[in-house]
């Protein structure tokens, strides 16, 4: 009976340390995480010290580092504020739709939206175009707060580079080429169908339709 035991013993710690290596796996640096649930920062890694900010639940950013069962996560990259939660808090995000974008449940300082880290790489609309909905700017960068880089007319075709982005309202901005330029476009002024998708074209101005994979 104590064989049998001590067996239990056994058998229970390896399942539980194969738990902890698979937790601490699925998580590695170089990846974007997202938060499971609203979550609190640490101020080291292998430790009980919480700080007093909670990262709210959907928040996503980019993971540098992995120390045990923690990750080091970059929640604002211009002010390099890294900070680090517990690996079974978080889970990978879907890197095709992230951008750094955390809130913060308590603490911190309001959103930080990353601008260099909300750039996506769209590959499936390089090469198809967008027509201009009405009269706008074209900016430098994903934002109203960036340099204008001229004006373009309403009806105006212009280029995809496959490219996409969030300024910090979470409003949605194409990169597109104009004049030999690479610019950005704000969705707002793009044509759109009746469900809110984007319309897309040939460079004859025909409607098109990209095949996502």
């Amino acid at each position: 009976m104590k064989r049998i035991v001590a067996a239990l013993l056994v058998l229970t710690m390896v399942l539980a340390l194969a738990g902890t290596a698979m937790a601490s796996s699925c998580i590695t640096a170089g990846m974007w995480v997202k938060f499971k649930k609203d979550t609190p920062a640490y101020t080291e890694p292998k430790s009980s010290k919480k700080t007093t900010n909670l990262v709210q639940k959907g928040s996503t950013a980019w993971c540098d580092k992995v120390c045990g069962d923690y990750a080091r996560v970059i929640v604002n990259e211009k002010a390099d504020t890294k900070c680090w939660f517990r690996i079974g808090d978080l889970c990978k995000a879907d890197t095709y739709h992230a951008f750094t974008r955390v809130v913060w449940a308590r603490g911190g300082q309001g959103m930080s939206t990353c601008r260099k880290d909300s750039i996506t790489y769209i590959g499936a609309i390089k090469g198809f175009y967008v027509k201009v909905s009405g009269h706008t700017n074209l900016f430098r960068n994903p934002g109203m707060k960036f340099s204008s880089q001229g004006m373009v007319e309403k009806g105006k075709l212009l280029k995809l580079t496959g490219y996409s982005g969030f300024d910090d309202r979470d409003v949605m901005w194409v990169q597109v080429c104009y004049k030999g330029k690479k610019v950005w476009l704000s969705t707002n002024f793009v044509k759109s169908r009746s469900d809110g998708r984007m319309k897309y074209y040939d460079k004859d101005g025909n409607c098109a339709e990209p095949t996502f994979e």
